[in-house]
């Protein structure tokens, strides 16, 4: 049976402003408006950036970032972007990747260096593995951006449907990992109240 609890009169309104956002935007990536907006500020032409779950951030961020790695898992979804940036694969401004299994991307991860990333977006699969992975490759100033981050961690303040609560704490050890790996990290939690982006800047 589909989940009906979370249809108040603010969710449907919540919703219908982020559908009047996609529409009026529809080149943005499928993050918060204030996150979007946060992004653009911070992120430079000399950064470069990994990605993993590619769509219609892909090319948002090629525009903004020197050089972009971006992991795909769904064969379909990796074919139609590859026709889309096709021009960018080959000028080897995008390095596009598919990768299926927890270990694929656990090779991909460890062919990073540390301290050698300027930005990470975490969104598609294995998101606790990504981001507990990804913490030691970030630079100083660096950014690990979490998409839906209120299915994941904790926040009492959101309104967004699905959210982890301080009584629920962390959705998995894993979460909970991540959280102690980025003490003392600024972080930036924003929200439409549909879905949670959180943005932490390594110190």
């Amino acid at each position: 049976m589909k989940r009906l609890g979370h249809l108040s009169p603010r969710y449907i309104f919540d919703r219908l402003n982020q559908k009047i956002y996609e529409k009026k935007y529809p080149d943005n990536p499928w993050l918060t408006k204030q996150s979007i907006s946060l992004l653009d500020k911070i992120l430079t032409s000399q950064d470069m950036g990994v990605e993993f779950g590619s769509g219609r951030s892909t090319k948002w961020f090629l525009k903004k970032l020197s050089h972009l790695i971006s992991i795909e898992s769904n064969k379909d979804w990796y074919n139609k972007v590859s026709f889309e940036c096709d021009v960018e694969i080959k000028k080897q401004h995008l390095d596009y990747r598919f990768a299926e299994t927890e270990q694929e991307y656990k090779a991909i991860i460890n062919g990073f260096e540390n301290a050698s990333i300027d930005f990470t977006l975490v969104d598609g699969r294995y998101r606790d593995l990504c981001a507990n992975m990804m913490v030691d490759k970030i630079k100083v100033g660096g950014l690990i951006v979490i998409d839906n981050v209120n299915w994941f961690i904790p926040n009492d303040a959101t309104r967004s449907p699905d959210s982890q609560r301080s009584i629920d704490g962390c959705s998995s050890e894993a979460w909970k990992n991540f959280l102690d790996a980025v003490d003392g990290w600024r972080m930036i939690w924003t929200s439409n109240g549909v879905s949670d982006t959180a943005i932490w800047i390594r110190k």
